[in-house]
């Protein structure tokens, strides 16, 4: 896992990486350069860069700038530095490495400084052609208040420049903490980012503007950069395959997963059928799919590996109250109940929900889709437990679960999906791009994994599959979350890169569950 910061943290990072283990503040900003720097080499040997501009501000985000003009400028690099603000502001390491890039730029050849310019477009010919490669190094992570003048038209003329775009830490224009652009924002092809990844990259407009984010070890120490008060954390693929289910030599199929679905209702039983296939295709020995008469025929045309459990005497369209207690036997029976995928939200179905949830209180249970619409009905009832339990909503269905509006929930994601989670001791996956998953610890766990091709419908059905078959394996709730929400999104990577994002469909990342489940394995043995 890797830990991801807001600016607080961050600065707080700085103050203890400095008073704890007395690096100065100017050695931090000097690794950034360097690593900046080294970036920009390895991107050399893909990409012709000659020149380089590089916009700095006044405070430590231009501090960054300058050191990483000095040592471009040594590699031999022609690079122009544009410093936007007032001289008298700069401060401490900013302006340590000002003044060295003010002298160098009157022997150096290479190294242009200008201040202030009445005019960009002045420097756009300063040397053979025009630039290869822009630097936003105006503002970093203290940002909070909307861009002004003159730096809004400095960005947006960034923006309009064509040539490879970086941001030093985060985007200038984007609050770290919250996403959000402030007015307006630089868009960067890549952003390296100082130490630890920020919170703001990943949420709201953060993935719209930071392009591709790498992270530069700037040396802190272990003990800080791992720190367990630092409470977001960005999945890797080594976590997950740490996670992935060893199956033992003499397993049979009901001892690596029982699961019963709960799920479909008229007109909805391909949600049923794709959670109940996405389980089997993630691991689990068996799939006993609950299903009315009139529905069983629907199912017996299309379904080849998924058992089905027909209610006797229910040949209508929906579960109703007195089928709960048809089904006990098969409840004990299953290592997990899946509820949700086309269940309906037909009334008679919620007293049926609501007698299955207060019977068994501490049955391992992953829910979604109508299952969660027909929770929030009952979500406050004094004898409902969701211990054990995994929640898959999307925004709509969390803001139906906590009476919150989305726009609401996006500015507060993480005391939401915190407080939800600790509230109902539960793990909640928190779907959308991207996903996040939330203990009952206040931890949560941001997914970097899927892609826009997946916004279409039945993709949650397979999501909840995937959960499901893990946690049937015997994974713990909040492992097999992480691990089936990543696994999710990889074979959906996998699956664009074959049909392209634009006609990707769910069976499609539901066929290439096994790619994505050979690809963490493979690393696995790599990582050994």
């Amino acid at each position: 896992m890797i830990k991801v910061t807001k600016a607080g943290e961050i600065k707080e990072l700085d103050q203890k990486a400095t008073e704890i283990f007395n690096i100065p503040s100017l050695v931090l900003m000097e690794n950034a350069a360097i690593g900046v720097v080294d970036f920009i080499s390895k991107l050399s040997n893909e990409k012709s860069v000659e020149n380089v501009l590089i916009m700095c501000g006044v405070g430590n985000n231009g501090g960054d700038g300058f050191a990483v003009a000095r040592h471009l400028t040594n590699r031999g690099y022609n690079v122009c530095v544009v410093l936007i603000g007032d001289t008298n502001k700069l401060r401490n390491d900013a302006k340590i490495n000002f003044d060295i890039i003010q002298k160098i730029s009157k022997t150096e050849t290479n190294l242009k400084l200008f201040i202030n310019p009445s005019s960009f477009n002045k420097i756009k010919n300063l040397f053979d052609a025009p630039f290869d490669l822009l630097v936003d190094a105006l503002f970093g992570t203290g940002l909070n208040s909307e861009i002004r003048e003159p730096y809004r038209s400095a960005i947006n003329w960034m923006n309009e420049y064509k040539a490879i775009k970086i941001s030093v830490d985060v985007p200038s224009g984007l609050s770290s903490d919250t996403g959000n652009v402030l007015g307006t924002s630089f868009i960067a092809d890549f952003t390296l980012t100082m130490g630890l990844p920020k919170v703001g990259l990943f949420i709201n407009d953060g993935p719209k503007v930071s392009g591709q984010i790498e992270i530069i070890d700037i040396s802190y120490p272990n003990s800080l950069s791992n720190s367990n008060e630092i409470k977001v954390n960005l999945v890797e693929d080594i976590d997950v395959a740490e996670r992935l289910p060893q199956r033992p030599y003499n397993a049979h199929k009901y001892s690596v997963g029982k699961i019963f679905a709960i799920a479909g209702s008229t007109g909805l039983t391909g949600a049923a059928k794709m959670s109940c296939e996405a389980a089997l295709r993630t691991g689990c020995g068996g799939v006993l799919l609950l299903t009315t008469q009139k529905l069983l025929n629907v199912y017996a045309k299309s379904l080849k590996e998924i058992m089905t459990f027909p209610l006797p005497e229910n040949n209508g369209d929906y579960f109703v109250e007195n089928d709960f207690n048809k089904i006990i036997e098969k409840i004990i029976w299953a290592d997990v109940l899946m509820i949700g995928p086309g269940l309906g939200q037909n009334d008679e179905t919620l007293k049926f929900l609501k007698k299955l949830l207060s019977n068994f209180p501490d049955k391992k249970k992953v829910i979604d889709a109508d299952g969660l619409n027909l929770l929030a009905k009952i979500l406050n009832e004094k004898k409902l437990s969701l211990k054990n339990s995994i929640l898959t909503p999307h925004l709509g269905e969390f803001s139906r679960l906590i009476n919150k509006s989305v726009e609401e929930i996006k500015e507060n994601l993480f005391e939401f999906g915190k407080g939800f989670s600790q509230k109902f001791k539960c793990i909640l996956v928190l779907k959308g791009a991207p996903t996040f998953v939330f203990d009952t610890e206040g931890n949560s766990f941001i997914n970097p994994t899927g892609n826009s091709g997946m916004a279409t419908v039945g993709m949650g059905d397979v999501l909840t599959g995937m959960i499901s078959s893990l946690f049937a394996q015997g994974l713990k709730p909040l492992d097999a979350a992480i691990a089936g929400v990543y696994l999710h999104g990889l074979a959906g990577d996998i699956a664009a890169l074959k049909k392209g994002k634009l006609s990707l469909i769910s069976s499609d990342v539901l066929n290439h569950i096994p790619d994505a489940i050979k690809l963490i394995e493979y690393q696995q043995m790599e990582h050994e």
